[in-house]
C-alpha cells in the first residue's frame, strides 16, 4: 500500500483551505510566491515517523484477514480452464455454475438456460492447481447479480442469435445454438423453441439491462435473486465434488460462416 508523504499531505490540506477561503473574496495578487515541492519516485517515505508507523498498526489486522480470505481454496482445478469462443470450458463451467445457483434460487420457475456475457469474463485462463477465492475476484470483478428473465420464445430467439452474431456467449447446457451463415437453429432441453412460450432466462442483471446491447431484454420482467454473480462462483465452485474437469466439445454453440 503506496502511504502519501507527510509533507505532501500538508501541503495538499493547506491548498484545499486556500481555495476553501477564497470562495467568497476577489482573488487579487499573490502575496508572496508559491513553495513548489518537486515529487518523483525517489522521494522516500520516513516508515519511522509516528503517523505512518499508526497507520500500518491500523491496517495491518485487515490486511491479514482479507489476504487469508482471497487465499482461501475452494476446489482443486484438473484441467486449465480457457476463454474463448463460440465455447469454452471455462465459459461452459461458469455458465454451468450460474443454472446450477438458478435452480436453487429460483425453484418456482422452469429455467430454459443460464447465460454469462463473453466480456464479462475477465481472464483468459485459470490455470490447474488450487482454485483460490482470488481467482474468482479476477475472473467475475463485477457487482452483477443473477437475475431470471422473463421472455417469449421471440425474445429468446433474438435474444441467442444476437450472442451468436457476437461470436457465441458462454451458455449453459440445456440450450444448444446454432449458425451457419445467416441460418440459426436453436433447441431448449432438446425441443425446438416454440415462439409464443414464455421462458426464463438466468443472466446478470447488467445483461438484462440491455448490457452487451441485449436491447431486446430491456424492459421484460425481471425475478430478483438478491445474490451477486462473484458471490455465487464462489460458493458453487467450494461445493465441487472432486477435482474440476470441465470439457469443451463444441456442441452447445456452433457457428460456421457458410
Amino acid at each position: 500500500m503506496i502511504l502519501p508523504h507527510p509533507r505532501s499531505l500538508a501541503a495538499s490540506l493547506a491548498v484545499a483551505f486556500l481555495l476553501l477561503g477564497s470562495c467568497n473574496r476577489h482573488l487579487g495578487e499573490p502575496a508572496a510566491a508559491p513553495q513548489l515541492y518537486e515529487i518523483s519516485s525517489a522521494m522516500g517515505v520516513d516508515t519511522a515517523a509516528p503517523s505512518i508507523t499508526s497507520m500500518e498498526a491500523t491496517i495491518q489486522p485487515y490486511a491479514t484477514k482479507l489476504e487469508a480470505v482471497m487465499n482461501r481454496v475452494l476446489a482443486e482445478v484438473e484441467t486449465p480452464l480457457l476463454k474463448g469462443q463460440p465455447e469454452s470450458n471455462l465459459g461452459n463451467w461458469t455458465a454451468d455454475l450460474l443454472a446450477l445457483a438458478a435452480h436453487d434460487l429460483f425453484p418456482e420457475y422452469e429455467l430454459a438456460f443460464a447465460v454469462q456475457n463473453y466480456g464479462g469474463l475477465r481472464v483468459s485462463e485459470i490455470g490447474a492447481g488450487p482454485l483460490l477465492v482470488s481467482e474468482i475476484y479476477g475472473l467475475m470483478p463485477f457487482d452483477n447479480e443473477l437475475v431470471l428473465v422473463e421472455v417469449t420464445g421471440a425474445d429468446l430467439r433474438a435474444f441467442v442469435t444476437h450472442t451468436l452474431l457476437d461470436g457465441g456467449w458462454p451458455v449453459s447446457a440445456n440450450l444448444r445454438a446454432e449458425r451457419q451463415g445467416t441460418e440459426v437453429t436453436m433447441t431448449v432441453d432438446g425441443k425446438p423453441v416454440d415462439d409464443t412460450q414464455t421462458y426464463y432466462i438466468a443472466a446478470p442483471d447488467y445483461v438484462a439491462n440491455g448490457g452487451s446491447d441485449s436491447a431486446m431484454l430491456v424492459g421484460k420482467r425481471q425475478i430478483s435473486s438478491g445474490k451477486m454473480i462473484r458471490d455465487l462462483l464462489i460458493e458453487y465452485a467450494g461445493k465441487s465434488q472432486g477435482p474440476i474437469s470441465v470439457g469443451s466439445d463444441g456442441q452447445r454453440i456452433k457457428i460456421s460462416n457458410q
